[in-house]
């Protein structure tokens, strides 16, 4: 049932830029006064969970029987920043409803997910439908590398230690229609790294030649880390540890496979890259990649300026794949760079991320159920795919508590996470809700 309540709620949650980088203390507080209030209400106990003065964790408890199952729900209330905001042809933080779809900051990753299952366990509670027990978990800095999950979670390990399923909906469907369920995320590793000459910017013309250009030095780093023409990272001994794909999980994934062409148009993009003979909708699943996420040096105003900046930055990240450890891949990084860097410059490294991958056995009645009961509802085979994302919590939870996670949600391929013009829609985001009902109801 579509509910304008459930909206305008929605449309509250998207109104706050979250953001958990950067000076948002005070938007971050006012998601938690929102979340906090909205699962009191609902009929759950409230922590809220802090660490220094990094966002908190919000736990909020559905108890209906002590001995029934209790299902755990992780989501997470912070979003990427909203920039370039002249290419949103929507106000990012206002919800707005556009040919089938809802648009704002956040609705897709991972806001409308949150509502979604808050909204779920309410209305099987007021039917008195809710067998289950429920436990939300929202996390406030899964953008920024989920910093204090981990040593919050251990902190405070009984409130969640009694789930004996978690569900994760931070990821999306095939198609409209077409429900799948995630086996497994790659890892990430983040770094930012400043190359410096000096303390200020040198005449072109009149040092060029006599001292290195930092701009170049990274560039020259760069080409060394990963060859363009194969997409294959030539740092020594990266692909030691990658997980060799068997033949069952092949015909998995062969269900899902991609064509070149549906895969630009998908991404909006001019060509693919893959690392033969592995197809590009394969690459970005199954093996580790090495990006560039952004760079600056020198003068890019108008006109020109003759100059040697007397810095440059590069922030990139790699995403890794089972078997591989975020230490070991941090490790061969930062030696890699040592290694190359020439005498003459200085640099500096800083760690934003070190996520490890996440992979799970789809062997297990939960994961079985659930692809049942979303199948049933939407007529069709619930898939099983790899996602070439990151989600810190899904590798945590199920290393600190041993437990079923299930991956799976209701967005679409063209739902711009990330980007601007970020949307949900509209029937899948209703539909969702009813498919969480029967889920938490049934299993």
């Amino acid at each position: 049932m579509r509910n304008q309540t459930i909206l305008d709620d929605l449309g509250k949650f998207i109104s706050i830029p979250s953001y958990s980088t950067g000076d948002r203390q005070k938007e971050i507080e006012q998601v938690v006064v929102f979340l906090t209030e909205k699962l009191k209400k609902f009929g759950c106990t409230v922590y809220c969970l802090r660490q220094q003065n990094n966002p908190p964790l919000i736990v909020g408890r559905l108890t209906v029987d002590k001995h029934a199952k209790t299902i755990g729900i992780y989501g997470h209330y912070d979003v990427q920043p909203a920039d370039p905001i002249e290419e949103w042809r929507t106000p990012p933080f206002s919800i707005t409803r556009k040919g089938g779809k809802l648009y704002g900051r956040g609705i897709a990753d991972n806001k409308g997910h949150v509502i979604q299952n808050m909204y779920a366990a309410k209305e099987l509670l007021d039917a008195g439908k809710l067998t289950n027990n429920i436990v939300f978990l929202l996390e406030g800095e899964e953008e920024s590398g989920s910093v204090v999950f981990e040593p919050l979670l251990k902190k405070h390990r009984a409130l969640f230690s009694g789930a004996d399923v978690w569900y994760i909906t931070d990821v999306g469907m095939r198609a409209k229609a077409k429900p799948q369920i995630f086996y497994a995320l790659r890892g990430l590793v983040y770094l930012e790294l400043t190359v410096s000459i000096g303390e200020r910017d040198l005449h072109s013309g009149v040092y060029g030649n006599s001292i290195f250009n930092p701009a170049q030095v990274i560039a020259d780093l760069l080409s060394k880390m990963k060859n363009i023409s194969t997409g294959k990272i030539t740092i020594p001994g990266y692909y030691k540890n990658v997980r060799k794909i068997d033949k069952n999980e092949l015909v998995l994934l062969k269900k899902i496979q991609t064509s070149n062409n549906d895969l630009m148009k998908e991404m909006k993009s001019y060509g693919v890259m893959s690392q033969k003979p592995i197809a590009a909708y394969l690459s970005a699943k199954i093996l580790p990649s090495l990006d560039v996420n952004g760079m600056n040096s020198g003068y890019t105003g108008d006109g020109a300026k003759t100059i040697i900046p007397k810095s440059a930055t590069v922030k990139f990240s790699s995403r890794l794949v089972e078997y591989q450890t975020a230490k070991e891949i941090h490790d061969l990084l930062t030696t890699f760079i040592k290694t190359h860097m020439p005498k003459g410059v200085k640099y500096d490294i800083k760690v934003h991320a070190t996520d490890d991958p996440f992979y799970t056995s789809l062997d297990n009645a939960y994961v079985q159920k659930t692809a049942q009961i979303m199948g049933e509802h939407f007529g069709t085979k619930t898939l099983f795919n790899r996602s070439g994302g990151t989600i810190p919590a899904a590798e945590i939870l199920q290393r600190l508590f041993h437990k079923p996670i299930i991956l799976t949600g209701f967005t679409l391929p063209d739902d711009n996470i990330h980007a601007p013009n970020e949307n949900f829609d509209e029937d899948m985001f209703w539909e969702g809700i009813e498919v969480l009902k029967k889920v938490y109801g049934g299993i």
